[in-house]
């Protein structure tokens, strides 16, 4: 891995790259690294998109929502991560439920998918920023890889309405805003999810496990408890966020033929 693709990994998974390779272990305890696979999953399904489908995972982590995909949409699913042991445990996880032959991992940037020609039916990217740049960049980079009428589903967030940007919360627009970027390209948004209560779920499971983990990864290494504890901290500011000022949504654009 590139010194910048770790620093990106470490940006978009909210770490200090010394506590990258002690992920698996804090996060073990999550269903997935988003709280979001249910939400895919219905939005999937609302949009209409097709069994036997195709789909391109970005940021996919531990492949909890690819997994998902394949087995709910006997879909064929390519996952890209940038973090390889993420990888190993999707590739793991993937054989044990038997969908080893629908699923394929790889460790690599997410942007080297994006310069290829294939043509996808769905690109999912939930949960990693503005990695790509903002939300009319992202889309014009996701649509490159989707066939014409497909779907590309991204979860992030957006400013509450009157909020002014603060250095808390600055890679955040207003709801206007984000939205006027992720159809700019002329793309439709044909399903959205706000304040999903499963995302409020998901964070109330991830304040009450993480810190357990956490203290218990510190026994192991102490000289890391200073880093242990900023990621701790960066957890429940996090969550505080979406709680507050932010609100998570989760959004379905139909590419056109434009």
């Amino acid at each position: 891995m590139t010194k910048t693709l770790l620093s990106e990994v470490a940006y978009a998974m909210e770490a200090p790259e010394c506590l990258l390779p002690h992920l698996p272990y804090l996060l073990q305890d999550l269903p997935s690294l988003s709280g979001g696979e249910d939400d895919v999953l219905e939005m999937l399904r609302e949009v209409g998109f097709p069994n036997g489908g195709t789909v391109l995972d970005l940021g996919c982590g531990r492949g909890d929502i690819a997994i998902r995909v394949a087995r709910a949409f006997d879909a064929k699913v390519t996952g890209v991560d940038g973090h390889p042991p993420f990888i190993e445990i999707a590739r793991q996880s993937a054989k044990e439920a038997g969908l080893g032959h629908r699923c394929s991992f790889i460790a690599a940037d997410l942007r080297e998918p994006l310069a290829q020609s294939a043509r996808y039916d769905a690109v999912l990217m939930i949960a990693i920023g503005p990695l790509l740049g903002d939300s009319a960049k992202t889309v014009s980079m996701l649509r490159a890889v989707v066939r014409d009428g497909g779907w590309i589903i991204i979860g992030d967030g957006y400013l509450e309405d009157g909020l002014p940007p603060t250095a808390d919360y600055e890679a955040y627009p207003a709801q206007e805003a984000m939205e006027a970027g992720l159809t700019e390209s002329g793309d439709a948004i044909v399903a959205r999810r706000i304040q999903s209560p499963a995302i409020s779920r998901f964070n109330d499971l991830a304040l009450e496990t993480i810190p357990k983990r956490a203290a218990a990864l510190t026994e192991r290494h102490p000289e890391l408890k200073e880093e242990i504890e900023q990621y701790v901290a960066r957890q429940i500011e996090e969550v505080a966020l979406m709680d507050g000022p932010v609100v998570p949504a989760l959004w379905a654009i139909q590419k056109t033929g434009a």
